[in-house]
């Protein structure tokens, strides 16, 4: 409680780690709003990532999970696989990507790949954006989709079968209408609980942007986070007065995860 009672109290006083702190109202509010345009641009660099991770993640997460539900001969084999990636840290994760995928005067394993076929890969780590963004994304969605597939795998498994039987009477016949009309709707709380969760996951996202980007280029990596981190050491109170901004936004989505968990608690 004391470091987040601190950092509000930071966010109205004028220091850079050095001498005194001297209150100044609402002066780094009005900075991050109005002046610095950095802030904005980070919080859309993040709401970005959100729109480009969460869906990605849930749906490369479901279809694992579909592809693993059934019993076969490698089961096991491909849910270790698929759920590998979950243990390997965000730091070991984007440095082998970053490696994989390097452009300019050192290119990386697929660029030369592309460059063999005659197919020009974009310099994500230099002047594309968006490319930088896409990056990032398939990397946090590799690293990440794991835990959709569990929870999904889950869910899956605990529809009983008698719903699938019953309904083949009523014209459900192929695997595409069972998914549709049964399986997606007893679905629903696993991908409500998801979207919570890795949409706060999302916008808390540091390690990608510090690893593969370094917030770059021209901004177009550098999300809330990684904005707090750059400031900090020379503008703590415009840093703590991100941070708090950040702390509300946290709290308003970590309250709408309490309210959707408690509705489905009292469904069930």
């Amino acid at each position: 409680i004391y470091p987040i009672c601190y950092v509000v109290y930071l966010s109205f006083q004028r220091w850079n780690l050095l001498g005194t702190p001297h209150y100044i109202g609402l002066e780094n509010y009005h900075t991050i709003f109005f002046v610095d345009s950095s802030f904005l641009q980070s919080v859309g660099v993040t709401v970005l990532f959100v729109v480009l991770a969460v869906p990605t993640q849930i749906a490369l997460g479901l279809l694992m999970a579909i592809l693993i539900e059934e019993e076969f001969r490698g089961r096991t084999f491909f849910r270790t696989v698929f759920f590998i990636p979950m243990v390997i840290s965000f730091v070991v994760a984007g440095i082998t990507f970053e490696w994989m995928f390097a452009t300019g005067s050192n290119p990386g394993i697929f660029p030369q790949l592309f460059a063999n076929i005659g197919i020009k890969f974009p310099d994500w780590q230099h002047t594309s954006g968006i490319w930088a963004m896409i990056m990032v994304v398939i990397m946090n969605t590799w690293r990440s989709a794991g835990f959709a597939m569990i929870l999904y795998l889950a869910g899956l498994q605990s529809i009983n079968p008698e719903l699938y039987e019953a309904s083949q009477i009523d014209g459900v016949r192929n695997a595409w209408q069972k998914f549709w009309y049964i399986s997606w709707p007893l679905l629903a709380p696993t991908t409500a609980l998801l979207i919570i969760t890795n949409t706060i996951g999302s916008f808390q996202a540091f390690d990608p942007f510090f690893v593969m980007t370094s917030g770059g280029p021209s901004g177009a990596t550098t999300s809330i986070i990684y904005f707090i981190y750059n400031t900090f050491a020379s503008r703590t109170g415009v840093a703590s007065a991100a941070a708090t901004i950040f702390l509300i936004l946290v709290l308003i989505i970590t309250a709408v995860q309490l309210t959707v968990t408690r509705r489905q608690e009292a469904s069930y």
